[in-house]
């Protein structure tokens, strides 16, 4: 017994030599840990208060509101074209004219002539009348006559005016649609006209904003045929119904005297919707949501901090922030992808230290 004792004891002593041995050795140094991961590299906005709109953005044409397309009454050759597209013509003014106005003619010169012999014939009854050498019956037979004889005259004039187009008032030609010699029935179109004075810019809004705006309101107006000049036009007119198809409402605004403008101009239209004096926004790619609620990460103690907030409108790529953010606060919006709350983080412009012995990174401090 007191052998075995003996043997222990010189097995324990040996395995004490061996660890005192190994440790001066720094054999037995435990593996270093897996190195801790640089903090994530992320960009800033601090938040500020700004004046912010909310602005609708729509198209609109040049359209005029007098326009006039003149057509055929009668059947017949175009004769006489005179205008093209373009030409400014005054009221009355004849545009061409429709073969077979000779017939017309010859129509009305058979009814005048009719309506002169009725007028003797009636002076002569009346005169007979007075007379008491006929009956007075017989002056209300030639009266009845001569109406008759004057409403054949009058349907004449009108059968040979409908031989001449002419312009109702002045105004553009737009566009002819016939040429000479072309053979037309009762009303075919023949030559369109519109007033320049009636030029006017169209546009229409969709039916969630149908109400937005009104007449007297004003509307931030440019052209592409107008590079490099921007226009505030006021609103004339508003459509009192809804297109059924396009659920849109279509105003009008007056143009300036100070440009020249064409029917069919394309116009891009800008108009104030709402407006904050003083609101604090951010980029729209800084709000994240859980699908519950809006929330963006704020810097903080070198650490990214969730912050709920609510939002409001969106306008040019930046958000209203109603709750949530506070004057100074820096919201992270560059590197957010990689974002988690309360992870450290480091401004991208600062460079990740390093441990002059070899040792692992360390952040350096993120300052604003």
């Amino acid at each position: 017994m007191k052998t075995f004792r003996l043997i222990q004891l010189i097995r324990l002593s040996a395995v004490a030599a061996l660890v005192f041995v190994l440790s001066l050795s720094g054999c037995g140094k435990s593996a270093p840990g897996k190195p801790t991961p640089p903090p994530t590299a992320v960009t800033v906005e601090a938040v500020t208060n700004r004046h912010f709109v909310r602005l609708l953005t729509v198209t609109g044409t040049i359209e005029p509101t007098t326009v006039a397309g003149l057509a055929s009454p009668a059947e017949g050759p175009v004769l006489g074209c005179r205008v093209r597209e373009g030409d400014r013509v005054a009221a009355g003014q004849e545009l061409l004219s429709i073969g077979r106005q000779l017939s017309a003619e010859a129509a009305q010169a058979s009814a005048r002539e009719e309506l002169r012999r009725q007028e003797q014939e009636f002076r002569r009854i009346e005169a007979l009348v007075k007379e008491k050498a006929i009956p007075g019956d017989q002056l209300d037979t030639a009266r009845a006559a001569l109406e008759r004889a004057r409403a054949a005259l009058a349907q004449a004039e009108q059968a040979a005016d409908d031989y001449s187009i002419r312009a109702p008032w002045a105004g553009v030609v737009s566009r002819v649609r016939v040429a000479d010699g072309n053979y037309v029935a009762p009303r075919t179109p023949l030559v369109d006209l519109y007033d320049p004075a009636s030029l006017v810019l169209r546009f229409a809004v969709p039916e969630d904003h149908a109400f937005a705006l009104a007449v007297d309101g004003r509307v931030q107006v440019t052209f592409d045929a107008l590079p490099g000049r921007a226009f505030t036009l006021e609103i004339i007119r508003a459509y009192p119904e809804l297109d059924r198809r396009l659920r849109t409402r279509s105003f009008e605004a007056a143009l300036p005297n100070d440009a020249t403008f064409s029917p069919g101009m394309f116009a891009r239209i800008r108009a104030v919707l709402e407006e904050q004096a003083s609101a604090l926004t951010v980029p729209v790619e800084a709000v994240l949501s859980d699908g519950v609620k809006p929330f963006v990460f704020v810097l903080a103690d070198d650490k990214a901090a969730r912050r709920p907030v609510e939002t409001g409108f969106e306008q040019d790529g930046r958000v209203w922030v109603h709750t949530g953010l506070k004057v100074g606060d820096r919201v992270i919006v560059g590197g957010i992808e990689r974002v988690k709350d309360g992870a450290a983080v480091r401004l991208e412009s600062d460079k990740p230290a390093t441990n002059p012995k070899g040792g692992k990174p360390a952040s350096k401090a993120a300052k604003s």
